[in-house]
């Protein structure tokens, strides 16, 4: 049994699983309809396929309308199902372009020891010509990827798909590492389906764990058990395996949430430390803070002091300076005060007025000489009076 759990051990692999989710998945054919059975068997695989091998990542992108990466590789299940179970039903389904967007999302995978691995739900007609498969297939072979095709829907047994996706699986192959499981027409159960198929590891594969056959038609959920790769089991241990499923998956939402607990309370004990010695430090600073305050008043009422005197001695030195200016100007009136009244003595003497009259030529008759001799006493009289008035 030992040796035959080692023989049916999955390898280390980096898987995208390619979801259909055209208008083709509202069909109830596969219980409770075809894009909530998909929901389901994305589980089952990415349980599958994290439990064989402690370093395979599974990643989920979505191929009608537009197709969109809802997760890169991660081991990370909580985060996948909640990503596929937000997943609506969008138009048409683009096959070609979702191959080649999982191939761009393998070959950005961040540890390139895991072998690429792209799982591919067909639930809808191909519209692809078969040339551009084959074409595509021999591209992904020449690069090492191996490709899984899950082909199911009542339309989808009787159209061309089967040939096609035949021919695309038959370019990939390498060794048998590729796979076509072509699911009869429901009602079935899409999970059981896949469980008792190659995809995952359910009977004896060489090379990276498939059969020879390229193309593994699935009659029944029959066969599979945990030792041989990964596979949920028979259809009584079912429920088993999808309860531990939903305990793992609630284990490690419990463990993020814990780590994420777990790196913000350093952060917050940091910064409770550096609160507390900022206060610290501002309560040691308050008594010198305040002797400082102190000595700065009493500089400042020193230096107002200072002022005050500076002030009043210069308002002294200008009164004075303004003293002795005045006085320089009353000695100086004084002195032309003299000047004047000398003047004046001159003026009053009666022969130089006569000499004054006698070189102007004008006859001394005409001239009233008294009345020049008295001129100032009358420009006295006349001021006294409007003084007066």
């Amino acid at each position: 049994a030992l040796v035959a759990s080692k023989a049916w051990k999955m390898p280390l692999e980096a898987v995208m699983v390619c979801m259909d989710n055209s208008e083709f998945q509202r069909n109830g054919d596969y219980s409770p309809n075809r894009l909530l059975a998909q929901s389901e068997a994305i589980s089952t695989i990415s349980f599958s396929k994290t439990e064989s091998n402690l370093e395979s990542a599974v990643g989920v992108l979505t191929m009608a309308g537009r197709t969109e990466v809802l997760c890169a590789p991660s081991r990370n299940l909580g985060n996948i199902m909640t990503e596929v179970k937000r997943v609506k039903i969008n138009g048409k389904c683009d096959f070609l372009s979702g191959i080649k967007t999982a191939q761009l999302a393998l070959k950005n995978r961040q540890n390139k020891n895991q072998h690429p691995r792209i799982i591919l739900f067909v639930g809808s007609p191909v519209e692809c010509d078969s040339k551009e498969l084959v074409a595509l297939g021999a591209l992904l072979k020449k690069n090492n990827y191996a490709v899984d095709v899950i082909n199911f829907g009542k339309e989808n047994a009787s159209n061309d798909n089967v040939e096609k996706l035949t021919a695309f699986i038959q370019a990939v192959d390498t060794e048998g590492n590729s796979h076509l499981v072509n699911v009869p027409p429901g009602p079935h159960r899409l999970t059981d389906m896949i469980t008792s198929s190659p995809v995952l590891g359910s009977t004896p594969q060489p090379g990276f764990g498939a059969p020879s056959a390229a193309t593994v038609p699935v009659a029944a959920a029959t066969g599979g058990t945990m030792n041989n790769g990964g596979g949920l089991g028979p259809a009584d241990n079912t429920e088993e395996a999808l309860l531990a499923y939903a305990l793992r998956i609630s284990m490690e939402e419990a463990r993020d949430k814990q780590q994420k607990a777990e790196s913000k309370e350093p952060k917050a004990e940091a910064q409770k430390m550096e609160t507390e010695a900022n206060t610290n430090v501002e309560a040691s600073a308050a008594p010198e803070g305040s002797e400082m305050e102190v000595e700065d008043e009493e500089l400042d009422e020193e230096d107002e002091l200072a002022q005050a005197m500076a002030l009043s001695m210069a308002m002294a030195e200008e009164e004075e300076e303004e003293e002795e200016e005045k006085k320089e100007d009353a000695d100086e009136n004084a002195e032309e005060g003299d000047v004047d009244d000398d003047i004046l003595k001159v003026f009053k003497e009666e022969k130089f007025i006569e000499d004054l009259i006698d070189s102007t030529g004008v006859p001394k008759d005409d001239v009233d000489i008294e009345k020049i001799l008295n001129f100032d006493q009358e420009e006295g009289e006349k001021k006294e009076d409007e003084e007066k008035n």
